[in-house]
């Protein structure tokens, strides 16, 4: 009896005794799997470490716009779920141009793949790797970042450091420094510092003399302004001095495109502007005495204070070419004519447009440039305010053939990127290129300060601007280049 129990028992263990060691053998296999798995995940060192040092670093190191530095694993690893979070919703690297249209240059957004590899990096516990990862890009402590990290030829620091009241409302203005060279200059690239991000709207240089009969003294910075030194005062009983600090259409599109009075601008999200290969910016010091800083501030909720500078680097290599910039004039607003009672404060680029309406989901403005020459186009500025939704350049040419060179179906007013043509096109004599500029002046549009009013042109970021620009070559010069044999020193 007992000896057929026990028979019985050793029957009934031994399926118990064979399941014990197939689920012995899953976990270890289990184990292993994963053990290989955490071996191939994604590594900062190996794999992360260049995405982030192509795509981010500009904007996130000390001085710059972005809140945190991302120059090393160290750096990296506390933001590594916010880094996931962000480039899942494609919200960084900051990148606006729809994909269908153009390839650009500066175009620093990730492809689907490297979004794949940073949320796999993570989720894997953001391992740093073995080995080192490749070396951090160089960029200047005083935050210049030029490609190959080199600190500018010349530098030219606004001799005022500009106080910003905490509250209240500050026109733009400008203060004038003398241009530091005498002759005509070839200019391989520009950058503007704001000196304070935050409360820095925008600022615009160019070279300029100053009205017959002024001289540079002390006098207030616009009518009624604080008294400051660097504006134009009378030379002389007698004469009238106009500092209002507005600028015009044709200087607006000069100063961010590099026409011979532009020397460069400053906007959100911006870096140095390095031109193309064989091209340059052209600034006549033979022809102009001064540079212009046009200064827009806002107040921060705070005291605070502002001293922009410019970077120059001189372009020695050869040069075939300038860089030149288009006027776009208004033609139609909603299909209605842009012409509006004289006097009034409207959306205008250098004529009186109609305002924008009240709760208007999609109003929209378009300008032309008309193209009187053969030209190459190199790339494109979108200038909006916080109404700004869209924009959109097409160019028709002379056959009526008509293409979308950039289409910005998200425009975002805190990075105002330059669009920078990968390959620049050919546009011929006869083209036009149009402007499509569309504004959301409703509540649904979450930048909005006020969907119930009106909204005119005006430089604060309450009210709007309509302000494209195009960069180009003309493809035959009428001039002489300046040759750039002794650009090292002014």
């Amino acid at each position: 009896m007992l000896a057929t129990m026990a028979r019985k028992t050793v029957k009934i263990a031994r399926p118990v005794t064979v399941a014990g060691v197939w689920l012995g053998a899953m976990l270890i296999a289990q184990n292993g799997m994963a053990a290989g798995a955490a071996k191939t995940a994604p590594t900062f060192n190996k794999d992360v470490a260049p995405i982030v040092f192509r795509s981010c670093a500009t904007c996130h190191r000390p001085n710059q716009i972005a809140p945190m530095s991302l120059l090393s694993y160290q750096d990296v690893r506390p933001w590594a779920k916010a880094i996931k979070n962000k480039v899942h919703a494609r919200e960084m690297p900051p990148w606006f141009a729809d994909s269908r249209y153009g390839k650009f240059s500066n175009d620093k957004s990730l492809s689907q793949a490297e979004i794949d590899l940073i949320e796999a990096w993570v989720d894997a516990g953001a391992p740093q790797g073995e080995g080192n990862a490749p070396a951090a890009p160089h960029f200047s402590e005083a935050g210049w970042s030029h490609p190959t990290g080199r600190e500018p030829d010349l530098v030219v620091q606004l001799p005022v450091e500009w106080k910003i009241a905490a509250e209240g409302e500050m026109p733009n203005f400008n203060l004038y420094t003398p241009l530091p060279f005498r002759e005509a200059k070839l200019i391989e690239a520009i950058q503007v510092l704001p000196g304070n991000v935050a409360a820095t709207h925008h600022i615009t240089l160019g070279a300029q003399n100053l009205a017959p009969g002024t001289v540079l003294g002390t006098g207030p910075a616009w009518p009624g302004g604080p008294i400051t030194s660097n504006v134009p005062v009378a030379a002389e009983k007698g004469v009238t001095v106009n500092n209002t600090g507005d600028v015009t259409a044709e200087q607006n599109a000069a100063d961010d495109d590099g026409a011979e009075t532009g020397i460069g601008a400053y906007i959100p999200g911006a870096a140095a502007r390095v031109e193309n290969p064989g091209v340059a910016k052209y600034i006549r010091g033979d022809r102009y005495r001064y540079i212009r800083w046009n200064l827009h501030y806002q107040a921060t909720g705070r005291p605070e204070t502002a001293r922009p500078s410019v970077g120059v680097w001189w372009q020695n290599g050869p040069v075939t070419n300038v860089e030149q910039g288009a006027r776009f004039l208004p033609q139609t607003s909603e299909s209605k004519p842009l012409i509006a009672s004289p006097g009034a404060k409207l959306i205008r680029f250098n004529e009186l447009l109609a305002p924008i309406p009240p709760n208007d989901r999609n109003w929209t403005v378009m300008g032309v440039a008309a193209i009187r020459d053969n030209v190459t186009v190199l790339g494109f500025g979108v200038h909006m305010h916080l109404r700004g939704r869209q924009m959109t350049y097409v160019v028709t040419y002379p056959d009526g053939r008509e293409e979308v060179l950039l289409s910005v179906p998200k425009y975002d007013f805190n990075w105002q990127l330059p669009y920078q043509l990968a390959q620049p096109v050919k546009v011929p004599a006869g083209s036009t290129i149009k402007a499509i500029g569309r504004y959301d002046n409703s509540a649904n549009n979450r930048m909005n300060p006020a969907p119930h009013k009106q909204v005119y042109w005006s430089e604060q970021s309450w009210d709007d601007m309509f302000l494209p620009s195009v960069r180009f070559t003309v493809d035959k010069l009428d001039s002489k280049l300046p040759t750039p044999t002794a650009q090292g020193q002014p």
